[in-house]
């Protein structure tokens, strides 16, 4: 793993192996957010998709739980179509 300023608690710290996710996200994480702040950000999803109930089936789940994970990491704004 390489070290990388995390733009979320701005510390240097060990990045991640791989992306998260196959897309522009999961790419914009891979380069900007450290590995510990990672794993805060998968337990704020579980509880996005426990307290709002997301059907995870459902495309406007994916919509919400991305929104959420964007807020959380402080990435780019969430784009909708």
């Amino acid at each position: 793993m390489a070290e990388i300023t995390c733009t979320r608690c701005g510390q240097t710290r060990e990045g991640l192996d791989s992306a998260p996710y196959p897309d522009d996200m999961g790419q914009e994480i891979l380069d900007k957010i450290c590995a510990e702040c990672w794993h805060e950000c998968k337990g704020m999803q579980v509880m996005v998709i426990n307290e709002n109930r997301l059907d995870l089936s459902d495309p406007r789940a994916h919509e919400i739980l991305e929104k959420s994970t964007r807020e959380f990491l402080g990435l780019t704004p969430f784009k909708s179509d």
